[in-house]
């Protein structure tokens, strides 16, 4: 009886261990599933970073395109100041002597009518 319940309990333990090869199958089944993502996610990769390259490329040039206009702006302000302030110190001496004139014009006036019209006593 002993001997018996001792075959029955080492039946019950025994757990048959997977063939070998089968092991070996899965592994390399596994490692060609991860091999085929990380070719896959690669690809995926190198797509994105031609996207990218072309897109900061054209930035690039978009950048160097409105550097060369703003060169250009500036130069032209620059100019416009210029003939500016030469118009503003010759229009400054324009109307400076319009008002001078303009003075005397008045005074003589005034002289002229005192002069038709004096005052009765």
């Amino acid at each position: 009886k002993q001997w018996y319940q001792r075959r029955v309990r080492a039946r019950e333990e025994y757990v048959p261990e997977p063939d070998v090869n089968e092991i070996l199958k899965q592994h390399k089944e596994r490692q060609t599933k991860l091999a085929d993502q990380m070719l896959s996610m690669t690809q995926n990769l190198k797509q994105v970073s031609v996207a990218a390259r072309d897109i900061i490329n054209q930035d690039n040039k978009n950048l160097a395109e409105v550097d060369d206009e703003a060169e250009r702006c500036m130069i032209k302000l620059q100019k416009e100041t210029t003939q500016l302030e030469k118009f503003n110190q010759s229009s400054g001496k324009c109307w400076v002597w319009t008002l001078i004139g303009l003075v005397m014009v008045i005074f003589i006036v005034m002289v002229i009518f005192i002069r038709l019209f004096p005052r009765k006593r």
